[in-house]
């Protein structure tokens, strides 16, 4: 039986709050690669500046993350926040590092592959899911694909979390590692967004005290990945199998779950 949401579906809204979190997740770093690198030139920084830029970068990182992984799942389908969020970060990465700031240097091929991301996910935008009324968690999960894809992917969240702790002090080949936090990140975002969005479906006491275990769960071991990741393999790498895996796993969870077509 379908139920009526909390909250009226705004397609333009969804889209605004999830590029909003990726260009927020940007300025949080560079508020942080700002004033390294100006130390790094030998320049005499004010003793509070690292102090207010390790603040500001929390806070945005906290804003950003509200943003976009609870309140854009309210207002659209949970398939297109991944894609508007990493291409935010993405084209924001490359404007913010390689052109205001010139921290980093962006070759002809990392220019094009961030140009085609950012026009793919506007034609999503198109092509993609509109918005999905009236819909009931219940009987979303209790169809039998839907079911067993969410089981899939809080096995593969909790199995992946603990080869993630195990990695620190065992030491895995960086293609095993990736492998492990590819998994570890790519469930735990899909989940977070996931019951985000049944918040708002009239759900029984039961699963809302148990979707905001996961949300928890869930934000944490995407952190903790975050910081593994930072020294276990090679970011120039990791990072786009990372975006890829992610939207990929969303936009299946999106169709299996949710309904998204």
């Amino acid at each position: 039986m379908a139920t009526q949401e909390l909250i009226t579906q705004s397609l333009p809204l969804c889209y605004a709050l999830s590029a909003i979190g990726g260009i927020l997740e940007v300025g949080s770093m560079a508020v942080l690669a700002v004033p390294d690198a100006r130390e790094k030139e030998g320049a005499e920084l004010p003793w509070w500046l690292p102090k207010v830029a390790l603040a500001s970068n929390v806070i945005m990182q906290v804003l950003g993350s509200i943003l976009s992984n609870l309140f854009a799942p309210w207002f659209g389908p949970v398939s297109v926040v991944a894609p508007i969020y990493f291409s935010a970060t993405l084209v924001s990465n490359l404007i913010i590092f390689g052109i205001i700031l010139g921290l980093e240097f962006f070759d002809r091929i990392m220019r094009v592959g961030t140009y085609v991301i950012a026009i793919g996910t506007i034609l999503l935008q198109v092509v993609g899911p509109g918005v999905q009324e009236d819909q009931d968690i219940k009987e979303l999960l209790i169809v039998p694909s839907a079911f067993a894809w969410f089981l899939l992917l809080l096995v593969g969240m909790t199995i992946s979390t603990i080869f993630v702790a195990r990695s620190v002090s065992e030491k895995y080949g960086e293609n095993k590692q990736t492998i492990i936090l590819l998994v570890a990140r790519s469930t735990a975002y899909t989940l977070n967004l996931t019951v985000s969005r049944a918040f708002l479906l009239n759900p029984t006491y039961f699963i809302l005290v148990t979707f905001v275990v996961i949300k928890v769960v869930s934000g944490m071991v995407y952190t903790y990945a975050i910081v593994v990741q930072s020294t276990t393999v090679t970011q120039s790498k990791f990072v786009p199998l990372n975006a890829t895996t992610i939207i990929l796993v969303n936009a299946i969870t999106g169709v299996i779950i949710w309904q998204d077509w």
